[in-house]
C-alpha cells in the first residue's frame, strides 16, 4: 500500500514469509503463529486486489423508470405497464472481491431510459446499467430489453367543468346554485384518451352541507366523462388548471340562506266588472303559498307576496286563467315559483222569480173516469241566470199532475213544472203546494 502496486506488495510478502520460515525452523510455536499471520495477510492482499474478480448473481432486480418527463415534452408516452413488466428482472454482475458480500443490485442503476424515445408504436427499449471500478461490471441482464407500446403525448385546454346536485338542502335553508372553481381545466395524456374526455364532472350531495347561513366553500372529487356520460379513467391523464398545477378536485362554493314559507296576497289581483247578468263566483290563486330564501333578517319583515298586474274580467260571461309573474322583493335570493296562476271563474248572477196563480191541470185521466182536485192554482219560483229569468212570462209555465194508471179515489198526487225553452239553461223551481189533492171517479 503507500502508493506501491501489486509487484511491491507482493516482494514484501515474501520477505515476511522468509523471517517467518527461519523463525518457524528454530521454535515450533512461533511457526504455527507466523503460518496464521501469512494465510491472513495473503487473503487482505487479494481481498484488496480489484483485478481478482468473483460472478455474483442477482433476482428480482429493481428497475428504475428515467426519463419520464422528457419523453413527455418529447411528445410521447407510454401506456403499456412498464412497472409491471419489469417484474421479475435477474442480473450477473463480475464482483471485486472485497464487495462481494456487501455489494446490491441497486449499486449498479438498472434502467430504462425513456427519454430516447422518439416516435410512437410498439418498441423494444433495452435495460441499461452502470459499471464501477468499485463494484465491477454486469456481464448479463434478462430479459434484456423490455415492450414499450407509446402513443402521441397530447394537451387539450378549456375542458369544461360541470357540477351535479344531489340531496336536499339541510333543513330550513337553501342552497343557491354552486360555482364551481376552476371552471375549466386542462388536460393531458394519451391521444386516445384525452380525445374522449368532453368534461369535468363532479356531484355534490347537498345534505352534507352545514346547517347555517353564509358561503360554504367544500372541494369535491372529480371524474373525466365522454359524449355519452362515462368515465375515462387512467392513472396515465393528468387534470391541471390555468397554473399548471395539478388536480385531484374542484372548489364548490355555495351560498346557503334561511327559508321561510309565505301567503299570496290576492288584493287587486282582479280588475273590472263582468258583463252584465255576470259576476265573479270565485278566485283562486296556484300555489296558494310560496316558500322564499333570503338572509334571516330580511325574510322575516315580510308577510306576504303579491303578484305582477291583474286579471281584467270587464265584460267577460266566461271563466278565465292567467299566469302572472310574481314580484320578488329585493331581499329575497329564491322564490318556488316565478309565476302564479289566477283563476278567476265567472258565471250568470242567479235571480229567483215567483209567479203566482199558476194554473194546475190533471193529465193522463182513464176512460170513463173523472178528475177533480182540491186546488187548481199554485205559485210558482223559478231560480237561474238573471236574463234568462227576467225573459220568464207566466205563459211559458206548466204545471200538471199525472194521474196516468189510477183507478177511482182520492190521491195526492206532486205538482210537475215544465217550462218552455229552458233547454241548455241551468235552473232550480219551488211549487207551492208540492202536492194537491186529487179525486177520481166514474163518470
Amino acid at each position: 500500500m503507500n502508493g506501491k502496486g501489486p509487484a511491491s506488495r507482493r516482494d514484501s510478502l515474501k520477505s515476511i514469509l522468509r523471517a517467518m520460515l527461519r523463525g518457524l525452523v528454530h521454535n515450533g510455536g512461533f511457526k504455527l503463529l507466523a503460518l496464521v499471520i501469512a494465510i491472513v495477510l495473503w487473503a487482505g492482499l487479494i481481498a484488496q486486489d480489484p483485478t481478482l474478480t468473483r460472478e455474483k448473481a442477482f433476482d428480482n432486480v429493481t428497475v428504475n423508470i428515467t426519463g419520464s418527463e422528457a419523453i413527455k415534452r418529447n411528445g410521447f408516452i407510454v401506456v403499456s405497464d412498464l412497472a409491471a413488466d419489469l417484474q421479475g428482472v435477474s442480473m450477473r454482475a463480475n464482483v471485486p472481491q472485497m464487495q462481494y458480500q456487501t455489494v446490491q443490485p441497486s449499486y449498479y442503476n438498472a434502467r430504462v431510459d425513456l427519454s430516447r424515445v422518439t416516435e410512437a408504436g410498439v418498441q423494444e427499449a433495452t435495460i441499461l446499467t452502470t459499471n464501477s471500478t468499485a463494484y465491477g461490471m454486469v456481464t448479463e441482464v434478462e430479459p434484456a430489453t423490455v415492450q414499450l407500446e407509446v402513443e402521441e403525448y397530447i394537451t387539450r385546454y378549456r375542458i369544461p367543468v360541470s357540477v351535479e346536485v344531489v340531496g336536499s338542502a339541510p333543513e330550513g335553508y337553501y342552497a343557491a346554485a354552486p360555482n364551481q372553481d376552476p371552471p375549466v381545466v386542462t388536460v393531458s395524456g394519451p391521444r386516445s384518451l384525452v380525445e374522449k374526455v368532453v368534461r369535468v364532472k363532479a356531484v355534490i350531495d347537498q345534505s352534507t352541507l352545514p346547517q347555517r347561513e353564509g358561503l360554504v366553500r367544500t372541494a369535491v372529487p372529480f371524474r373525466l366523462v365522454d359524449s355519452l356520460g362515462e368515465t375515462v379513467e387512467s392513472h396515465l391523464l393528468e387534470v391541471t388548471n390555468e397554473s399548471s398545477v395539478l388536480l385531484d378536485s374542484v372548489v364548490v362554493e355555495q351560498q346557503l340562506y334561511a327559508v321561510r314559507t309565505l301567503d299570496l296576497n290576492d288584493l287587486g289581483l282582479v280588475v273590472g266588472t263582468p258583463a252584465e247578468g255576470y259576476e265573479i263566483k270565485s278566485v283562486s290563486i296556484t300555489p296558494e303559498r310560496v316558500t322564499v330564501a333570503g338572509k334571516r333578517e330580511s325574510i322575516e319583515l315580510l308577510d306576504s307576496l303579491f303578484a305582477q298586474g291583474s286579471v281584467d274580467v270587464t265584460d267577460l260571461t266566461e271563466s278565465i286563467n292567467e299566469h302572472l309573474r310574481l314580484r320578488r322583493p329585493s331581499e329575497l335570493a329564491y322564490t318556488s315559483t316565478d309565476s302564479v296562476t289566477v283563476a278567476v271563474e265567472i258565471g250568470p248572477v242567479i235571480r229567483s222569480r215567483t209567479f203566482e196563480n199558476v194554473k194546475v191541470e190533471i193529465t193522463g185521466t182513464g176512460e170513463g173516469l173523472s178528475a177533480k182536485q182540491a186546488v187548481s192554482r199554485a205559485q210558482v219560483t223559478v231560480s237561474g241566470a238573471q236574463l234568462w229569468v227576467q225573459s220568464l212570462k207566466s205563459g211559458y209555465l206548466t204545471l200538471v199532475c199525472d194521474a196516468s194508471g189510477l183507478a177511482a179515489g182520492t190521491y195526492q198526487l206532486p205538482v210537475v213544472c215544465q217550462v218552455r225553452d229552458s233547454e241548455g239553461q241551468a235552473f232550480s223551481v219551488e211549487v207551492l203546494p208540492e202536492t194537491i189533492e186529487v179525486t177520481i171517479s166514474e163518470r
